[in-house]
């Protein structure tokens, strides 16, 4: 099942965007500390990872997550290693939780994505 959202993305207008909500990639269990920047209103909400993903993340928020189709500029920090890259909501859930998609992340930020990813598979399968 897809969803519609009109966004904009990065200043690219992006008129009716399908996203489908079946993930597309596998999911880690990953936590880490995030802090979700909507790039229009500045507003800051600090959370929690609890999975990634190639594509995205699930952030556990203490207050409202942002709304669906908002845009953020994303900073995930474990062990003193920062990730930033920009994201939209995809979806909340019970006002705790909200799962993005990535957009545009730039080489260096995928290569720190990817060794987190493959650390907390191999924690997986010890």
């Amino acid at each position: 099942m897809a969803t519609k959202l009109s966004i904009e993305l990065l200043g690219d207008a992006v008129k009716s965007e399908t996203f489908a909500q079946t993930r597309r990639t596998n999911r880690c269990p990953f936590v880490a500390r995030a802090k979700a920047t909507d790039v229009v209103s500045g507003m800051q909400i600090d959370g929690l990872t609890t999975h990634v993903s190639e594509g995205g993340c699930c952030i556990l928020t203490r207050k409202a997550p942002f709304s669906q189709g908002t845009r953020i500029l994303l900073e995930i920090t474990k062990d003193s290693v920062l990730f930033r890259t920009h994201a939209f909501v995809v979806y909340n859930l019970k006002d705790q939780f909200m799962g993005l998609c990535f957009v545009e992340m730039p080489p260096r930020e995928e290569a720190i994505l990817a060794g987190w990813m493959k650390a907390a598979m191999r924690s997986l399968c010890r």
